[in-house]
């Protein structure tokens, strides 16, 4: 065997091992993309199901209550629906220490609630008789009915 001979099978022998190794580290990378492309789908998946939840979630109402002040003495409680469907049924308690206490005048009250239908976007304003001795926040339960007759209840705080 000559020297280029045996040069020349050393460099192949030298490459074989090239490829080898690069083929090791090609497959250790494929590995690891594969790993990566199941974390992905896996992902996917939880994010479907946090997309049906809401789907189904957005399926319903949602009424929010405010109190807000309009002018020099004049406060007014706020139902709104800020959902994507009717509310029906929707009615307000507030919860007080003290009945005396309560700011809503009873027969706007009477007249109002429960309202029937509170379409999306749409408010119910309740004039609230607040004086000095007044607190300037409530705690109280909303009510209402979604469109799948399902009712819901939630309490808030509503304040100044």
């Amino acid at each position: 065997m000559s020297t280029y001979e045996a040069l020349a099978l050393i460099i192949s022998c030298l490459s074989a091992l090239i490829a080898l190794l690069a083929m090791a580290g090609n497959r250790k990378l494929q590995k690891e993309a594969n790993d990566l492309q199941r974390a992905t789908s896996k992902l996917a998946e939880k994010q479907l199901e946090i997309l049906d939840r809401e789907d189904k979630s957005s399926g319903n109402a949602r009424v929010k209550l405010d109190l807000v002040k309009e002018g020099k003495g004049q406060f007014k409680f706020y139902l709104t629906n800020i959902g994507e469907h009717d509310a029906r049924n929707v009615d307000l308690n507030l919860i007080l220490d003290k009945p005396s206490d309560n700011p809503i005048i009873k027969s706007e009250y009477e007249q109002k609630l429960p309202v029937p239908v509170l379409s999306p976007g749409s408010s119910v304003s309740l004039i609230a008789a607040l004086h000095l001795g007044s607190p300037t926040a409530y705690n109280a339960v909303v009510k209402w009915v979604n469109p799948s007759g399902k009712e819901e209840s939630y309490e808030t705080y509503a304040a100044l």
